[in-house]
C-alpha cells in the first residue's frame, strides 16, 4: 500500500505542475480592457498599429493597416516604433499573451506609450 500512496502523491505532483505551466503564459499578459478602450480611439488617430502573431495567423486575417512583426522579433519592433519613445503604438495578438511579453521587453527600452490591444473592437 505505501508504493500507491507515494504513486498517488506523484501523479498529483505532476498535475499540478502541468496545470500551472498551462495557465501561466496565458496570465502573463491576458490583455488589459482599459487599454482597449484607450487604443482604439488611437488607432483611429494614426498610432503605429503592429500585429506581433504568427506569419500563419497574420496571412489569416489582420486589422487594416497592421505591421506584422512578431512578438520576440523586439529589435524589429523597436526599429518600427523609431526614436521616439512617447510614440503611440497599439500591439495585437490571439490572447494579448504575446503582446504582454513584448511591451514588457520595449518598457526595459524606455518606451511608455504601448497598448496592449485584444483583436476584436470593444463595444461602444
Amino acid at each position: 500500500m505505501p508504493g500507491y500512496r507515494r504513486l498517488t502523491q506523484v501523479f498529483y505532483v505532476i498535475m499540478v505542475v502541468l496545470a500551472i505551466w498551462l495557465i501561466a503564459p496565458v496570465m502573463a499578459g491576458g490583455g488589459d480592457p482599459e487599454a482597449a478602450k484607450k487604443a482604439w480611439p488611437m488607432i483611429e488617430n494614426g498610432a503605429l498599429l503592429i500585429d506581433v502573431r504568427s506569419t500563419e495567423e497574420f496571412a489569416g486575417g489582420h486589422l487594416d493597416g497592421a505591421l506584422h512583426i512578431e512578438w520576440d522579433q523586439t529589435d524589429a519592433l523597436a526599429a518600427a516604433i523609431g526614436d521616439d519613445k512617447q510614440r503611440q503604438v497599439v500591439l495585437y495578438c490571439r490572447s494579448g499573451n504575446r503582446v504582454g511579453k513584448a511591451i514588457a521587453v520595449l518598457e526595459t527600452r524606455g518606451y511608455t506609450n504601448i497598448y496592449n490591444m485584444l483583436e476584436t473592437k470593444p463595444a461602444d
